[in-house]
């Protein structure tokens, strides 16, 4: 329905015939990160990995790893006055790729299409798709080994991605994304258990309060059913986030932006607790926090910045010592430069 109203709004409409090319645009990223907890490990895991105790279940270098992320960019404008109404249409195509340094099994690169139309400057439609073609979680247990002592394998899984959003803008400097997504997680063939599909509805809020000050915010609730039976990773999950921007000095030059983001996962297996206890009416709760400083060079290259802490706790009814086992907290020290329309 969707590339229906893309592809078919201008029906009826007059042609302009002269000609007009496509303007294309490129852009690239580089990012330098460190990363202190890659396979997000309870405090207790990380000790048991850095004391040596039961080793077979840490099949990697090291549990902390230095990433450079790569991001190219096209966007390609098409033709303006293709039609009366003059509708823009713009074709971004993205390419991500993150380098590990030393765990070099968990890199991963992610591919984007999307296109959007601007009917007027206060309204326009999105579509999109992306594909992760193979993300390292971390070594679980191989649920198909009877081996002593137990044997752990990489557990991955390859998404899919499809997104479709309206962008309108509202008095008093306010913009409004509602968006929706559709979400396909394959996982290797010993845990294809987790298969899943996912539907993410929400909306996106900016608001400019004064030249030099900006709030954003963002709602998405999520619904995952996975194929199960058991293990079940099914959940309902509601994710809000808060911020500001503030642009410092007469020419807005730096900015500063802080952020904070919750996430409220509650699994939904109707397995028994002795079939299921690290599922069975589990509640994880995610916090994010994110601090930023942006420094414009020129009119094209931007460096900056990031601090980001992620910190999970886990509770659950049926399974007293889960907190040992899921807990995490993750710091990441980011360093990143941007170049727009070279």
């Amino acid at each position: 329905m969707l590339i229906f109203l893309f592809f078919s709004s201008g029906v009826g409409q007059t042609i302009i015939r002269h000609k007009q090319r496509p303007i294309t645009t490129l852009e690239g990223d580089i990012q330098f990160t460190y990363d202190d907890n890659i396979f997000l490990y309870s405090t207790k895991d990380l000790n048991d990995f850095k004391r040596s105790v039961r080793t077979y279940r840490f099949p990697f270098a090291t549990s902390d790893d230095f990433i450079t992320t790569l991001t190219g960019i096209v966007r390609i404008r098409l033709p303006k006055a293709v039609l009366r109404h003059r509708w823009t249409q713009v074709l971004t195509l993205r390419y991500r790729q993150h380098l590990f340094a030393v765990n070099r099994m968990k890199s991963y690169q992610v591919f984007s299409l999307n296109l959007s139309k601007h009917f007027t400057k206060q309204l326009g439609l999105g579509i999109g798709y992306s594909l992760l073609p193979r993300y390292l979680i971390r070594f679980y247990r191989d649920p198909t080994s009877a081996v002593t002592p137990p044997s752990y394998i990489t557990c991955d899984f390859t998404e899919h991605l499809f997104t479709a959003e309206y962008r309108v803008k509202l008095p008093y400097h306010i913009s409004l994304t509602p968006f929706y997504k559709y979400e396909i997680c394959d996982y290797t063939k010993k845990f294809d258990f987790y298969d899943s599909k996912a539907w993410r509805f929400g909306f996106v809020a900016r608001q400019v309060i004064a030249k030099q000050i900006e709030l954003n915010s963002e709602l998405e609730y999520k619904i995952l059913d996975a194929v199960g039976p058991a293990p079940d990773i099914s959940y309902e999950q509601l994710y809000w986030s808060l911020g500001t921007c503030i642009g410092l000095l007469k020419a807005d030059n730096p900015r500063i932006g802080v952020s904070y983001g919750q996430e409220r996962r509650k699994y939904v297996t109707d397995n028994p607790p002795t079939i299921d206890p690290f599922h069975r009416d589990r509640v994880d709760k995610i916090s994010n926090l994110k601090l930023e400083l942006k420094v414009r060079l020129s009119k094209d290259i931007i460096v900056r910045s990031i601090y980001e802490l992620e910190m999970r706790k886990v509770t659950s009814p049926y399974k007293e010592d889960i907190d040992d086992i899921k807990d995490y907290n993750d710091n990441k020290f980011i360093l990143g430069l941007n170049l727009r329309r070279f």
